[in-house]
This record gives C-alpha cells, structure tokens and sequence, in this order.
C-alpha cells in the first residue's frame, strides 16, 4: 500500500470513531438530575393554578391508594402477592389485577430487577357497581403498582378524585418484618419519565415483558421454575400487556380531560363546561349514533373558541415559547403554538433479548456493558447511583422528552369523550333508571344544575352524580380521618436523646408511624421529643402491651402487636426477654386504660 493510501486509511479511521463516539455521547437523553431540578413553569395556565404541581396532595384530598389502605385497616398487604389478592377481593367479580413481569426494565430501579427477581406492575381492571347509599370508586385506569422485591418498596401511581390529578407514592421498606412506610414521592423526579403527570406504558409488541415468550422462557430459566412469581405467572398472553398499554392510555387521557375542562372553556367558562357535560351524557346514550357536528356540539366548539382566544391564551402562548415547560411532556420536537397536548404515554419498544443479537448487538457490546444484578438506585432518591448505569439509546429511554400525542384546538370535542371515560356503567344504570332512560330529561336536569358546579374547578365524577341523582357516600373524598401525607426524603426518625422510643419503633412504627389512617397514625412527630409526647398521650398504649395481664381473657384481642404481626412472633421467639421490653415500655405511658 503506497504512503498515501495509507494516511487516508489512518484519517480515515480516526475520522469514524471520533464519529461513533460522537454519536454515542449525543445519543444519550440529559442525565436525571438535571431533568429532575427543572421546574415546571406552567404557572400561567388556569389548570395549573387549580391542580398544582406539588409534591403532596392538595389540602383535603388524597390519593385512591391512601383511601384504599385506610379501607384495609391502615394495613400495606405483605407479601406482593396479598397486595394483589386485596385488588382481587375488590372486584366484585374477582377478577385478578393485571399483572406483568420485566425482568429488564427501565425504571429508576431497574438495576434491582433481572430474570430471577423481575419487577412486577400491575393494575386494576374492573368498575365496583353503586349500591343504594354509595358511589363507588372506579380504579380502571386509576391504579397502577410497580414492585421490585430487590428494591424493597413498590412505586404507586393512582388517581386523586377530589384533586384532579394522578399521585405519586412509594411503599418504602417493604420486606418481611419490616415496618413499611407511605410516602408521596419527589414529582420532579417522577416527571421526568411520567412527563404528563400520568402514567405511561411501552408500545407493542412489548418484548420487555413476560407477554413475550422469549422474555418470560428467560424469567423460568433463571429461576428455575415455571411456577408463578408471586401468583404471577412466568407467561402471560399477549393481550395482558396490550391491556395495560390500554389502561395507561385511558389514564393518560384524564390530564388532557381536565386542561380541556379547565383551559379549553376558560375561567369564565361555566356554559362550556355545563354543554360539555350535556353532549357527554348525549354520547353515552347512544355512542354509534353520535354525531361531532350536531348543533349542540357545533355550540360547545364556538365557547372553547371565545376560550381558547381569550386574553389570557396569548399570554399562555408567548410564555410557553420562553420557557417551554419541561418535563410535563408539553413539549418535544414540536412545542405546541396553540391548543391543549394529550401527553404521550407511550414509550417506544425495547427488546432487550433481541438488542444483544447479531452485529447490532456486537457493536453495541463494544460501549455498552451489562447491568449486574443490585447495582445502581435502591430507591427512588438514589439518582447519582442510577446515573452510573449505563445509559438506554435515547429513542427507548423514557427520560427523552416526548412530543405531545396530540394537540387539540377548539374544533375539537374530545372533552366529551373524556369525560365520559370517568363514568362507569353501575352509574350510567342508576342515572338511567332515576331519568326512565330518556336522554331528554337527563340533558334537561344538566341544563338545571346549580352555576356554581361548573366554576373553574377539577372535573369531579362523583360531585356531578351527587347533583344529579342525589347525596350519597363515596369512599376517597372525605381526609377527616387520614393522617397527614408525609413526603419522600424527609428525614427518619433518629433515636439518640430517648432511647425508650427504641422498643416502640422495633414492635409498633410499622403500623402506627405514617399511617395514612389518622386513628392509627398516633407514633407520628418530627423529633423524638414529639414522638414520645404522642406516646405518651396514648394512654391505650400501657394496656394493649400488658400480655400478663390479658393473656387468655376476653380482652387479648386487644393486646399488641397482633398475633398474626412479625413484631407478635419476635417477641415470643425472645422469650422472657419480650416480657422486661413490654414492661419498659409500658412504665413509657403513664396512666392506666380500663378495658
């Protein structure tokens, strides 16, 4: 080879691999840290003024999870899999939640999950029929789990009637004799992949999961077994991923719905929203017959235009051009100059069997190596520890900002459908009867609900069948009885000054500590000083731990921990040593309880 061809091969060569890493470092999506400090500046929007962006709920409401385990007794079924059989027994056809296994996944603990300990989500697919005296709730696209056994704690994402928006909660140490805690996670750092504020689910064919043959033939041969992981089976068919894709998607859509509500007909938009909610009831009698041009809905796009070109609407838009609002999925290669974005919940497919084959998956080999098992975040604060896995390709990795899936203009009338997502058929049936099912006398009751029930405010299901068929009880608006909502990060409790706490937090945090049920939340406090007062004012406490004196009578149910609690086995299993920790801690509370 002449000199020359040789130094065209050299530059050449150098050329292509400063190419490759290059194209290697650009191809990465900016690293959580920086995603997960961005604040949303979606201020000027009248939806985001109403159902904020904080990390705790709004005053007085909570998340459909919370009131379901203060429905439990204030109890986090353990293990996962009577976590799923508390969903089940809720159904009224006990039907089984959907669950799915991914062993390789992409979440903020997938460093924690692999074939033998896949991480598990799963959601609920069912509606619970009215009874004579209440509405109840509805967790079809309302609920969803993610738990990764590694990690110790599940992720929660489920939906605030009352608030209008999806929470984002952790199950935190969640394991066999632990005392799990609940708390309301960073929303910062859940947006960055949930980045409508909703929850999110990949596309077909979904060969992350156990719906894929090949995926769940790895999750049995690293296990060993065929048998299910935590009553899951090692194979689901296809249609269960599919279904879930499904829920996500009618989740998604409750975000847009609201906006629509909100901002499409404006702060001054009560007759939009109250023809709105006409043309829904319109399209629920008779969906195939309904027509997106009828009068009535010509009407509804001619107030989403006095809204949508309102004086605040240029405002909104000359912001959003500023300051596009990262990471509430608004934005993407297409910032929207006009007009309400459903967010994109989809994350595109990633196969991570098939991405280690053939050539592909050589070359890739070359600047990518593998996750080892328990690497990386072991919880969701750990972020530096989960910015040292190595990265996904941008296209796959869900900290890419996503383009909206669409943008809706006020010629739009997917409100109406959207709304109609919330109502289930129990409630269609009861309003059905009450009306004879005439969809006449239906509109006309809307046409005479109060004003006040279309000021700007989170669309509400159940506050709108309370106004139109009557009061009843509804089991997830009313907090009275819920302890305050803890957030994530927030400091443990350290017992240095009062080590008397310390039997208190081995046998009875784990129940009576951040409980959401505020009957049962009585350990709660910021310092020791406040733990132990509160102790102290439970003057219960001193009988319910006098086994010597109970043991055997009618009132031994009472005595604590219960008997079916580790707290319960420990203490026998310590023998005459459990009896000098009772008695420690009862000479704790001063005062005497007559059972």
């Amino acid at each position: 080879m002449k000199r020359k061809q040789k130094y065209f091969f050299g530059v050449g060569g150098v050329l292509f691999l400063l190419f490759i890493i290059l194209w290697v470092m650009n191809n990465n999506p900016p690293p959580i840290t920086e995603l997960a400090k961005t604040i949303s500046n979606n201020d000027h929007y009248l939806s985001s003024k109403i159902i904020p962006e904080t990390d705790l709920p709004p005053d007085g409401t909570r998340s459909l999870f919370d009131h379901l385990i203060v429905q439990n007794g204030g109890i986090v079924p353990y293990p996962y899999s009577k976590l799923i059989g508390m969903l089940k027994d809720l159904s009224s056809t006990k039907a089984e939640p959907i669950s799915l296994l991914i062993p390789n996944g992409r979440s903020l603990l997938k460093g924690q999950a692999d074939n033998a300990h896949p991480r598990i989500v799963s959601t609920a697919d069912f509606e619970i029929p009215n009874s004579a005296n209440n509405y109840s709730f509805a967790p079809r696209g309302q609920l969803f789990l993610g738990f990764v056994e590694n990690a110790n704690e599940i992720e929660v994402v489920s939906y605030n009637e009352a608030a209008g928006r999806f929470e984002f909660q952790l199950v935190q140490n969640y394991c066999e004799d632990c005392p799990a805690r609940i708390v309301y996670a960073r929303r910062a750092i859940c947006s960055t992949c949930h980045q409508g504020g909703t929850p999110i689910f990949s596309q077909r064919p979904w060969n992350e999961t156990n719906g894929q043959p090949e995926t769940a033939n790895a999750i049995s041969l690293a296990r060993g077994n065929k048998e299910p992981y935590q009553t899951v089976p090692i194979q689901q068919p296809l249609a269960m991923p599919e279904r879930f894709d499904q829920l996500t998607d009618i989740g998604n859509f409750y975000y847009a719905t609201q906006r629509l509500w909100l901002d499409g007909c404006g702060e001054l938009g009560n007759d939009c929203r109250r023809k709105m909610l006409s043309l829904t009831f319109q399209y629920l009698d008779n969906a195939g017959n309904f027509n997106s041009n009828n009068p009535e809905a010509n009407e509804l796009k001619k107030l989403q235009e006095l809204a949508f070109t309102g004086d605040s609407i240029p405002t909104r838009i000359i912001e959003a051009e500023k300051n596009p609002p990262v990471p509430i999925g608004l934005q993407g290669n297409s910032i929207p100059k006009r007009g309400i974005v459903v967010p994109e919940s989809d994350l595109a497919n990633r196969d991570p069997i098939g991405e280690k084959k053939g050539i592909k998956g050589w070359f890739k080999s070359l600047f990518t190596r593998d996750i080892k098992f328990g690497e990386g975040a072991k919880d969701n604060e750990d972020l530096s520890e989960f910015e040292k896995l190595p990265p996904l390709n941008r296209h796959v990795d869900p900290l890419t900002i996503r383009a909206p899936k669409k943008v809706l203009f006020p010629n739009d009338i997917d409100g109406v459908y959207g709304l109609a997502s919330f109502f289930t058929e129990s409630d269609l049936k009861m309003l059905g009867e009450q009306n004879g099912y005439d969809i006449k006398r239906i509109k006309a009751k809307v046409e005479k609900l109060p004003n006040e029930l279309f000021d700007p405010k989170p669309f509400s299901r159940v506050k709108i069948l309370q106004a139109l068929i009557g009061k009843k009880q509804y089991c997830c608006l009313d907090t009275s009885e819920m302890s305050p909502p803890v957030v994530s990060g927030g400091p443990p409790l350290e017992i240095k000054e009062f080590p008397e706490l310390q039997p208190f937090a081995d046998n009875c945090f784990a129940c009576h500590r951040g409980n959401p049920a505020q009957r049962l939340n009585f350990m709660a406090g910021e310092t020791e000083k406040d733990v132990l007062e509160n102790i102290k004012a439970k003057k219960e406490i001193r009988d319910a731990l006098d086994w010597e004196r109970y043991e055997g009578t009618d009132k031994s149910s009472k005595l604590m921990p219960p008997k079916n609690s580790s707290q319960y086995r420990k203490l026998l299993e310590a023998g005459e040593e459990s009896k000098k920790t009772l008695q420690k801690m009862r000479e704790t509370v001063p005062g005497f309880f007559n059972f």
